[in-house]
């Protein structure tokens, strides 16, 4: 199994339907705790329910608008991540139509699947070599895995996908640096006024917690992942081969772990565990 495949048939097979989540942990139907370490892809990199996103969402339900007008890309939500990315980028655009996102790509001569994502963490900087006047912090990156570095420089890029931390629905955020392009993409999809709000407040969540998670907290779990993912910084790539992943993901899936649905993809440090969430795996060794 090489390709991406459908993690909620893999885990309600085995465990039943989550009935709740928190932090990086999921209770399921049959009474079992999973450890996320996909974390929806980075929508929930803070941590299920983590942060005010949700409150804000409501409260904009109950304020009586719940539609969209125009498709502009909304104003808040480009200063929010202007200042979570440090600007840089001429503009923005959301999508939910997988359609417009392959267009766009297109136009910046990307293509889904090979556009640089904006990693927290990595580009805050928290995670280079120890600064003079800190005690001796081991340094995050340590891998000589190229495609971690290359995901390490995206910023550069000059158009990078922001993953948004609110876990609701499958939407992409392309940043172009060009803004000649602006007026080749497609236009925006609408976002109705609560998702707007939420993003927004998700994204100051996350510039809240930037600075709070160091390179300590992502090397906790050094002796227990570095015989399987390659780390730089919370983000994890599997070291074994594409054609094993599948069934390294189902192995892991039965010692309570859930990591990436695909080779392709980062699976994420959870923090907030500790290290016994692992044992099952290190009492369990997975070999190709």
């Amino acid at each position: 199994m090489n390709e991406p495949f459908d993690l909620l048939e893999e885990l309600t097979e085995r465990y039943g339907a989550v009935k709740r989540a928190r932090g990086c942990y999921l209770y399921t139907q049959s009474g079992n705790r999973i450890t996320d370490l996909w974390l929806d892809g980075g929508r929930a990199v803070l941590g299920w329910g983590a942060g005010k996103a949700r409150m804000h969402f409501k409260n904009s339900i109950e304020r009586g608008f719940s539609g969209v007008y125009g498709t502009a890309f909304p104003h808040a939500l480009k200063k929010a991540l202007d200042a979570l990315v440090g600007g840089g980028f001429a503009f923005y655009a959301f999508y939910t139509d997988s359609s417009k996102t392959a267009e766009a790509l297109k136009c910046a001569g990307l293509s889904v699947g090979n556009a640089p994502k904006f990693l927290p963490w990595l580009d805050y900087g928290l995670d280079l070599p120890p600064l003079p006047h800190a005690k001796q912090r081991k340094p995050a990156v340590y891998c000589t895995d190229a495609a971690l570095e290359q995901e390490r420089v995206s910023r550069k890029a000059d158009c990078v996908e922001i993953v948004l931390p609110f876990s609701w629905q499958p939407a992409t955020v392309l940043a172009f640096k060009d803004s000649a392009l602006q007026q080749k993409v497609p236009a925006s999809n609408g976002m109705p006024a609560p998702l707007c709000e939420a993003f927004c407040r998700a994204v100051y969540d996350l510039r809240l917690a930037l600075p709070s998670r160091s390179a300590e907290d992502w090397a906790v779990f050094d002796k227990e992942i570095e015989t399987y993912w390659h780390r730089i910084g919370p983000y994890l790539r599997y070291k074994g081969s594409k054609e094993s992943y599948g069934a390294f993901f189902k192995h892991c899936l039965e010692q309570k772990l859930l990591i990436s649905p695909s080779f392709d993809s980062f699976s994420i440090v959870p923090a907030g565990a500790n290290s016994g969430v692992f044992s099952l795996l290190k009492s369990n060794r997975f070999s190709e």
